[in-house]
């Protein structure tokens, strides 16, 4: 019933394969699934068949192996699972059909296969099958119904008890007790009708007609006593007693009676591959006989009972169509109803379910079936105010019975499909006021929750069904929306932990909706930290929950893993979460696409560039600017391939990288090493003129970068010093002094400058200068501006001599 509300919801998730089953007598292969879906069964040859589920996902715990038929995975995709079913006898011919969640494939293979009998179950060595009656095996399952030659007469009830009509009381003598055991037998009293039966079998002399009449009116007082009572030493005792009338009396007109009656005890005995093949013996080799129809009626009801409606339904159909001269007529309607609605055709179903309490007011009041099923098969047909009348009213006569929880949150699932959410919830809180437990209440727990805007309720709802109903299946949805509601309220390791939970006791159909929700907490998580600038927290993090990030498989989580590491210094945790970044990516091409790839590719060459694995972001970045011309990170990758070849003494090769990355938008940084490259070749003057280019980009930067400035204006000086631009160094000097660190001696940039001022030939400038330097805390620089006055004091006596 839980299936049947789910099924309304929509599927969002990959629906779980709970049981594959393989039986022999008859051969089927059972597909039983949490509900429904979409299904494609295909014979390849003689020998192999494939069943392909859509959105379904199967354990391979699951799948049977069993009397020369093995099932097993031929592949897996998002959003379709196939199976493979294997065959050693050639496969004749093939039926399949829906059975509620049952997907049923029959088949008839080139040799029977029989069942064994259940361990349980005691026949003694006599006890005739239907192949040691009729010297051969049973017809295949599936025999068209109107083979079946079923037929009702009039006068006779359809059933075994017709027996009471068959038995030639003539040949029996008065004082035999015949008329006084049919008697017994019409009233109920099939105990006293058995005894009697016995005590007139001892007489002597009895005609062998009359012996024959009083066996199997004691076999079928057994039988009925038995199947009344449904006691199990009484039942198993029945087969050899049957089989010994068989014996005894092989050519008996009764023969279909008994090999009827021995079907019902196995039916009853729940060995219902026996009781099949019985039943079908007489249904196929005994045409004319009186109680067919009811043989017919428990044969579809057994096929029904084993989850195979789609073959029980020809069969009801003929019996059903034989009208109201069988003494069982409501009955067969009633279980042809209840095969229509298992098959799938629910206008039929609700049409013949409301016939049934048309024809009887008491009727409605006695069955509770009626009501529950006719409102179903309402609801499933669409008729969804018909649905809630039939359901309310079943859930009012009987608020016992079973299903009766069900049958209310149905009709408040009606009223969502309706758009009245009111009436839901009405509805919804109504389960929960007058149930504790059962699939409908735990159902509405969970249905409740989720129309609900206050999340304190919302959570209270789900964590009573997770908490009191741990084994049902609908605790692990209710886990699944818990972990949604954390994330939602960004307390994403919640979340995780919540998911992590749903896994450990088995998420089954929910696991890919549980691995999405675990996504998208710890991506939440994650730049909800970068944001944050808590990296480190992301890092210990990342360590704790590896194990599940793996299972995860999203590129993102180890893109901002990789990030982390990153800021964080660690460029060897960075690299390697990177490439497993990219890994990932390129398996899910189609989701991350090429935008994505580029952008894994330049920030894994950035972490091996900056953890010094040189000729490893050689070969990545190189790999990058030719697969990815038009990525934003072009100009930067350039840059950085042209210093690792720079350092590499590559300098022509670097030059033209720099020139690269310059032409792609790079700024001053690719002036300064084109200047650095133009000066390690001597072309001077082309070094310095890129500096010139690089300074004022550098100024202008926010905030301005005074180390690179400090650099670029004291390399300027020192090009122009050797280009005899002399003035130039002057103020390159100058603006080397402006951005100079407190590591940078300042006494040294005036040094220069006064030396630079010396060589342009103002002498009195640079004496100045030389003179403050000379005056300094510097020791070293102090003498060596003394040095350079007394020089100049010196030159300059000796040409005021000349």
């Amino acid at each position: 019933m839980a299936a049947f509300v789910l099924l309304m919801w929509g599927r969002a998730w990959a629906v779980e394969v709970t049981r594959v089953t393989v039986s022999l007598t008859p051969t089927r292969v059972v597909v039983e699934l949490a509900e429904p879906v979409p299904a494609k069964v295909v014979k390849i040859d003689d020998h192999e068949l494939l069943i392909a589920l859509k959105d379904a996902t199967v354990s391979d715990r699951l799948l049977p192996r069993a009397g020369g038929i093995a099932v097993e995975v031929r592949r897996r995709t998002p959003s379709v699972t196939t199976l493979l079913v294997r065959t050693e006898q050639p496969i004749l011919a093939m039926e399949h059909g829906w059975t509620g969640r049952r997907l049923v494939i029959s088949l008839s293979l080139e040799r029977a296969i029989r069942s064994k009998a259940p361990r349980s179950i005691k026949r003694p060595a006599d006890v005739l099958t239907p192949e040691r009656i009729l010297g051969r095996v049973p017809a295949k399952a599936g025999s068209p119904a109107e083979e079946t030659h079923l037929v009702a007469r009039e006068g006779f009830s359809g059933t075994v008890d017709d027996l009471l009509l068959e038995v030639k009381s003539t040949l029996c003598r008065e004082g035999d007790g015949m008329d006084r055991i049919l008697t017994l037998m019409q009233s109920g009293a099939y105990r006293r009708a058995e005894q009697e039966a016995t005590k007139s079998l001892k007489l002597s002399e009895m005609p062998r007609g009359c012996a024959e009449g009083l066996e199997i009116l004691q076999v079928l007082s057994a039988f009925r006593s038995a199947e009344g009572s449904m006691h199990k030493d009484g039942l198993v005792a029945l087969p050899a007693r049957i089989n010994d009338f068989i014996s005894r009396y092989p050519d008996s007109p009764y023969l279909p009676y008994a090999l009827t009656m021995l079907g019902g005890t196995y039916a009853a005995l729940e060995d219902y591959g026996m009781a099949e093949g019985y039943f079908r013996v007489v249904l196929e080799d005994h045409t004319g006989f009186t109680g067919a129809p009811g043989t017919a009626f428990r044969l579809g009801k057994l096929l029904r009972k084993t989850d195979r409606a789609v073959e029980a339904l020809p069969m009801l159909e003929t019996v059903e169509a034989l009208g109201e001269s069988l003494s069982f007529a409501a009955e067969a309607r009633k279980e042809m109803a209840l095969i229509l609605y298992d098959v799938g055709d629910f206008s039929r179903s609700q049409a013949l379910f409301e016939a049934l309490m048309a024809d009887s007011e008491e009727a409605v009041w006695k069955d509770p079936d009626l009501l529950l099923y006719g409102g179903q098969a309402a609801l499933r047909a669409g008729n969804r105010g018909t649905a809630r009348r039939y359901l309310v009213q079943f859930a009012n006569l009987f608020p016992e019975a079973e299903g009766a929880d069900m049958a209310l949150e149905s009709v408040g699932e009606s009223w969502l499909d309706d758009g009245r959410r009111d009436r839901a919830e009405a509805f919804f809180r109504m389960v929960i006021e007058r149930y504790t437990e059962g699939d409908g209440y735990v159902t509405a727990l969970v249905r409740l929750a989720e129309q609900l805007p206050d999340r304190e309720e919302k959570e209270a709802l789900y964590t009573k069904v997770i908490d009191d109903f741990k084994d049902h299946p609908l605790a692990r949805l209710s886990m699944l929306r818990m972990a949604a509601l954390y994330g939602e309220a960004g307390e994403y390791e919640a979340s995780v932990e919540m998911v992590k939970k749903l896994l450990e006791i088995g998420a089954g159909g929910l696991r890919a909706e549980a691995y999405a929700r675990a996504e998208q907490a710890v991506l939440g998580h994650f730049k909800a930290l970068m944001a944050d600038g808590r990296y480190v927290d992301l890092i210990a993090y990342f360590e704790k929950e590896r194990r599940l990030l793996h299972k995860l498989e999203n590129p993102d989580i180890f893109l901002l893993a990789g990030e982390a590491f990153m800021t964080a210094h660690l460029y060897g945790s960075a690299a390697k979460e990177l490439e497993r970044a990219i890994v990932l990516s390129m398996k899910r091409l189609k989701w991350s696409g090429e935008e994505r790839l580029a952008g894994l590719y330049f920030q894994l060459g950035q972490a091996l560039d900056e953890g010094g694995r040189k000729k490893e972001a050689q070969t990545i970045f190189t790999r990058y600017l030719e697969r990815y011309p038009k990525a934003p990170g072009q100009g930067e990758a350039a840059l950085r391939l042209g210093r690792i070849l720079y350092d590499a003494g590559e300098l022509e090769q670097a030059e033209s990288l720099f020139k690269q990355s310059l032409a792609l938008g790079g700024d001053a940084e690719a002036r300064i090493w084109l200047s650095r490259c133009r000066e390690d070749l001597g072309d001077h003057a082309a070094s310095a003129s890129w500096l010139e280019e690089a300074i004022p980009l550098l100024e202008a930067q926010d905030p301005v970068p005074t180390a690179s400035l400090y650099a670029a204006y004291r390399r300027l000086g020192d090009l122009s010093m050797k280009l005899g631009r002399y003035h130039g160094a002057v103020d390159a000097f100058a603006g080397a002094e402006k951005y100079a660190g407190e590591e940078v001696s300042g006494e040294e940039l005036r040094f220069l400058r006064a030396d630079a001022l010396a060589k342009g030939g103002e002498a009195d400038k640079a004496m100045v200068l030389y003179r403050a330097v000379s005056s300094s805390d510097d020791e070293f620089w102090s003498g060596m501006a003394t040095e350079r006055i007394r020089s100049m004091e010196l030159k300059k006596r000796l040409g005021g001599e000349r």
